[in-house]
C-alpha cells in the first residue's frame, strides 16, 4: 500500500520557466492570456507592473530578464533559509518557543491518520541564515494537507500552504515580503512495482518583496506527471518582476518531455507573450535548428544553443 509519508508534509512551490534571451522594457499590451484572466489582484504591485507588457524582440536586452532570473532565485532562497529555520526547532509539542536572537514562534497543529493542519507564526523571530545573516521575521505561514483517496495501488491527496511573512534583513536593512497561497494535489499510482505520479501546483497570485526587488506570480498552474524513468512538465501563467519592469505570460505549447538518461528537456515547446511573442524549443521540437534548444521569434530563429544549460531556465518546485 501506498503510505501518506510518500509526499510527506514538507512545502513545494510551483514550477516557473523565465527566458533570459528576450528583450526586456515597456510596450503595449499584452496577447494570448490564460482564460478567464482579467488581470491580477495584487497587494504589494506599487508601480502597477501587472498593467505594463514588456517588449519581445530578437534586438536583445537580455540582462532584464536575468536580472528577473536572479530575482526569483534570491527570494527562493530567503523562503528555503525560513523554512530550514522552522523545521530545524526541536519541537514536539504545540506552543510558544523563544527564537536564538529574540522573538518567539509558535507552533499549532491537528493531526489525524488522513489531515494535518498547521501553523507557524512568527513574532519579531530572530534567526541566523547561511546566506543572508541574521533576519528578523513575523507572520504567519499555514501548511493544510488531507488524504482524499486510497487504494491498495494509489492514493491522493489536496494542500495548501498560505503564507503571510513579512521582516527585515539585518545586515542590508532590506525588508521583505511574501504573501500568497498555493494549491496542490498530489497522485500517486503503483502497478508491477513501478510508481507513477502526477503533480498538479495552483496559485491565483503569491508576491514576493525584497528590499526593491519585486516579484509575482500570477493565475499560475503546472502539471508534472510521469515516472521515475521519464517524465513531463507543463506550465502556464504570469511573471510580474520590477526587473523587467512589467509583465510576461508562460505558456507550454508542448509539455516539456524529460528522461533519467537525458540532460535537460529532449522535446518541448515553451512560448512567452507580452508586447510581443517568442518560442523556447527544445531537443527534437527545434526542428533541427539546434542541438538542445533553439529561439524564436515572429517565426526565425534568433539564438541556437548546443547546451540548454546556456538558455537561462529557471525552473521552480
Amino acid at each position: 500500500m501506498i503510505q501518506l509519508s510518500r509526499i510527506g508534509w514538507g512545502p513545494v512551490l510551483p514550477m516557473v520557466l523565465v527566458l533570459s534571451a528576450c528583450g526586456g522594457g515597456s510596450g503595449g499590451g499584452g496577447n494570448d492570456q490564460p482564460e478567464e484572466q482579467t488581470g491580477p489582484q495584487l497587494s504589494y504591485d506599487r508601480n502597477d507592473l501587472a498593467s505594463k507588457a514588456v517588449a519581445i524582440t530578437s534586438s536583445g536586452g537580455m540582462e532584464s530578464f536575468q536580472a528577473l532570473r536572479g530575482d526569483l532565485q534570491l527570494t527562493q532562497h530567503l523562503l528555503y533559509e525560513i523554512n530550514a529555520f522552522s523545521e530545524s526547532m526541536p519541537v514536539t509539542n504545540a506552543g510558544t518557543y523563544p527564537c536564538e536572537g529574540g522573538g518567539t514562534v509558535e507552533f499549532r497543529w491537528q493531526e489525524t491518520d488522513t489531515t494535518l493542519e498547521k501553523t507557524t507564526s512568527f513574532n519579531q523571530c530572530s534567526f541566523d541564515t547561511m546566506t543572508f545573516g541574521d533576519v528578523v521575521l513575523s507572520g504567519s505561514t499555514r501548511y493544510e494537507s488531507a488524504l482524499v483517496g486510497e487504494t491498495a495501488t494509489s492514493a491522493s491527496w489536496k494542500s495548501s500552504i498560505t503564507d503571510d511573512l513579512s521582516g527585515s534583513i539585518k545586515f542590508s536593512g532590506e525588508l521583505f515580503r511574501f504573501s500568497g497561497v498555493i494549491r496542490m494535489s498530489d497522485y500517486l499510482t503503483e502497478s508491477g512495482g513501478v510508481t507513477s505520479w502526477r503533480y498538479i501546483r495552483d496559485v491565483k497570485t503569491y508576491e514576493r518583496k525584497l528590499g526593491s526587488r519585486y516579484v509575482a506570480i500570477a493565475d499560475a498552474q503546472n502539471r508534472d506527471s510521469g515516472t521515475d524513468a521519464d517524465w513531463e512538465y507543463e506550465v502556464r501563467g504570469t511573471i510580474v518582476g520590477s526587473a523587467i519592469g512589467g509583465y510576461v505570460q508562460l505558456e507550454t505549447l508542448d509539455p516539456l518531455e524529460m528522461s533519467e538518461n537525458v540532460d535537460g528537456p529532449i522535446s518541448g515547446i515553451v512560448k512567452l507573450s507580452s508586447n510581443g511573442e517568442a518560442e523556447v524549443r527544445f531537443g527534437s521540437s527545434a526542428g533541427g535548428t539546434a542541438k538542445a534548444a533553439a529561439v524564436w521569434i515572429d517565426g526565425a530563429v534568433v539564438e541556437s544553443y548546443e547546451d540548454w544549460h546556456e538558455i537561462g531556465v529557471v525552473v521552480y518546485f
